[in-house]
């Protein structure tokens, strides 16, 4: 897409710009700047079963002006309405390992269900669906924030994602990356062949962001790509669930700190020798506590969440329309980025 053609999409937009951002940004970004060092798992495992759950745990963090619901089918990432984009994350991060994700992908065209490994220097391993593509699941990889000239994409095939369960793994190690789905390897990138001769290959501590987004919005520039436009408003509300999350972690920390700005896994320090602050790491007592997968009510507002059939998670929901679209403004360059895949 010519920029000029772009900056236009872009003004044009306007909402749709914090939908991609809410997954896609860092707040300090360790190869340009000194940054503060990451919270880390500080166990070897966490999975969370949100099925069972009925509040937001603490270790997650909801984006803002988004809601996600919980009900019997796990977490609930629903477009309702236009400019709906809920989206949730770690707080911590984890440091090569394995992912595990039971999830069914949200129907809609123009809808996207996604699953993103992202790390403060851009590092990024995704799985997308396209609720208008009944077959196919996206895989992709950026490293940096680059994006290379946008041949990075696979679509390895699974059954009917939009109505039945599947578990989508990944495998991240130093050495290779494998997407899987139900325990069938489907992709497999080797660090050596990534892009600039392996050095886009993800290799820096890794947050786990949920998410589904309108990529059909009739102002959008990336209606191709997302299979159409999308009707506003939806016929009926378009619902990714999640059901369960689990994590492992090869190098458990309570911190990572990046010691120089090359972005160079071997530049990444380890640290477990630090006193816990609520800031600084998901204790080894705390997670294995979250990885049970249970969350008790503590308060007679939770006891009373816990009858309901579903419950629901939101943040700064009554923000205004105006701050929304400042906000999207001011974070367009990964619209751009996006909106470059379509061509």
């Amino acid at each position: 897409m010519h920029i000029s053609t772009l900056l236009g999409a872009v003004l044009a937009a306007g909402s749709i710009l914090w939908q991609v951002n809410a997954q896609v940004t860092t707040e300090c970004d360790p190869t340009k700047v000194t940054c503060p060092n990451d919270q880390g798992l500080a166990t070897d495992s966490y999975s969370i079963d949100f099925t069972t759950t009925k509040s937001l745990p603490a270790e997650w963090q909801l984006a803002d002006y988004t809601s996600v619901g919980l009900g019997d089918q796990g977490a609930e990432f629903t477009f309702a309405k236009r400019y709906d984009a809920p989206t949730m994350w770690t707080k911590f991060k984890f440091f090569f390992g394995r992912v595990e994700f039971v999830v069914k992908a949200a129907p809609g065209v123009g809808i996207v269900s996604s699953m993103v490994l992202l790390s403060d220097d851009l590092d990024e391993i995704d799985w997308e669906f396209l609720g208008g593509v009944t077959t196919n699941v996206q895989t992709n990889y950026f490293g940096k924030g680059y994006t290379g000239s946008y041949n990075r994409s696979t679509s390895p095939a699974v059954q009917s994602p939009q109505t039945q369960f599947h578990t989508y793994a990944l495998d991240w190690s130093t050495a290779a990356l494998t997407w899987s789905i139900d325990g069938v390897v489907v992709r497999t990138l080797n660090a050596a062949d990534a892009d600039g001769n392996g050095d886009q290959y993800p290799q820096s501590p890794m947050k786990v962001s949920l998410g589904l987004w309108d990529a059909g919005d009739p102002d959008a520039a990336t209606q191709g790509w997302g299979g159409g436009v999308t009707p506003i408003p939806p016929p009926e509300p378009y619902t990714m669930y999640v059901k369960s999350v689990k994590i492992f972690n090869q190098n458990p920390a309570q911190q990572y700190q990046y010691t120089d700005k090359s972005g160079s896994w071997k530049s990444i320090k380890v640290i477990n020798d630090v006193a816990f602050s609520s800031s600084s790491s998901i204790p080894a007592t705390q997670a294995s506590t979250l990885s049970l997968g249970s969350s008790s009510a503590s308060s007679s507002s939770q006891a009373s969440q816990s009858s309901e059939a579903t419950s629901s998670l939101s943040s700064n929901s009554t923000a205004s329309t105006a701050a929304i679209r400042l906000s999207n403004l001011q974070q367009s360059w990964e619209f751009c980025r996006y909106s470059g895949s379509i061509e």
